[in-house]
């Protein structure tokens, strides 16, 4: 789903994610998916001011927005 919805954005916008379930609202654009002995799912990205992040959360529990965000790298794939 993570790369349909990707496959829909022009060039100027790349994957973000907006999560609510931490008391505040963090939004961060996603780099790299992967996953941890079937269950776990971690996505790996960087904070608008382009601190990394990495969000690992059990299957039973996701729940997140994806969303369009400006490029923080435009030359970038």
């Amino acid at each position: 789903m993570i790369t349909k919805f990707d496959k829909t954005l022009d060039s100027e916008y790349e994957v973000g994610v907006k999560l609510v379930s931490f008391g505040q609202t963090v939004t961060f654009h996603v780099t790299k998916l992967g996953y941890y002995n079937p269950s776990l799912i971690r996505f790996f990205g960087l904070l608008e001011d382009g601190s990394p992040v990495e969000l690992i959360q059990h299957v039973s529990q996701i729940s997140f927005l994806l969303m369009a965000l400006k490029r923080i790298n435009p030359k970038e794939p």
